[in-house]
């Protein structure tokens, strides 16, 4: 099925803003129901909805702040990357800056997948960041030739969660101490519900394109702030085990 570009004729129209960068950059590989405006601030409900992980980064910061484990005080700067990637990425929908958007969603995804090996004991917690930001930007590569390949970059981020969670499993087995896993089960609650949100969203089976208020992918960043505190305090009963 082909994407519905043609119904919002503001992504291409040479008077607008962002314009050029589309022209040069290409369009992403998805358009949210949101009507695009010819206006710096493009997508204003799937933009504002980002500073959602801006408080939840605030939060975070303030949380972890004395804590002496680095690991745990990276939370909130991972949140506030998430945040403010997507934040301009839906301000300007270009294919550029959605690869930025998913730059951003690696510090989160890469932190968890790197947490949980260090639990497996598969990393050494002193190679944790020496291997985070490596990873970061090879997943950013992975990404641009994915999309230029014409396959769903979108896949990316589900592999990353599926693997997450995987190592999760095993990590949790070999412990000595069985943890406590409400706070994750309440966080894929949670990351569930937004996921629907945003399928109805990109399916236009819930599409009000108009509305600049409430949008199906803005309640997945609103959703998804919250899940990613929910992690990290799964993830704060670890305290000792990194650095």
């Amino acid at each position: 099925m082909s994407l519905p570009f043609a119904d919002y004729p503001q992504l291409l129209n040479p008077e607008c803003p962002w314009t050029p960068l589309r022209e040069a950059t290409g369009l992403p590989n998805v358009k949210w129901c949101e009507e695009t405006l010819c206006s710096w601030i493009a997508e204003p409900a799937n933009t504002w909805s980002n500073l959602a992980f801006l408080v939840a980064a605030a939060a975070l910061w303030w949380l972890t702040r004395k804590d002496p484990e680095r690991t745990s005080r990276f939370w909130g700067p991972a949140t506030f990357w998430v945040g403010t990637c997507s934040l301009v990425y839906h301000a300007s929908i270009a294919f550029l800056t959605q690869v930025l958007d998913f730059f951003g969603m690696y510090f989160f995804f890469g932190l968890v997948l790197l947490l949980n090996l260090v639990r497996l004991g598969s990393l050494k917690k002193e190679r944790l960041f020496v291997t985070l930001y490596p990873l970061i930007i090879a997943l950013t590569g992975v990404t641009v030739l994915v999309a230029k390949v014409g396959l769903p970059v979108q896949g990316i981020i589900g592999v990353l969660l599926l693997a997450g969670l995987v190592v999760e499993v095993l990590a949790s087995r070999r412990a000595t101490q069985k943890p406590s896993h409400r706070y994750l089960f309440a966080a894929l609650a949670v990351i569930a519900v937004a996921g629907t949100f945003s399928a109805m969203d990109v399916s236009r089976v819930w599409c009000t394109p108009s509305n600049h208020v409430i949008q199906g992918h803005a309640i997945w960043h609103l959703l998804n702030a919250v899940g990613i505190v929910l992690a990290h305090f799964h993830y704060r009963q670890f305290r000792g085990v990194y650095v």
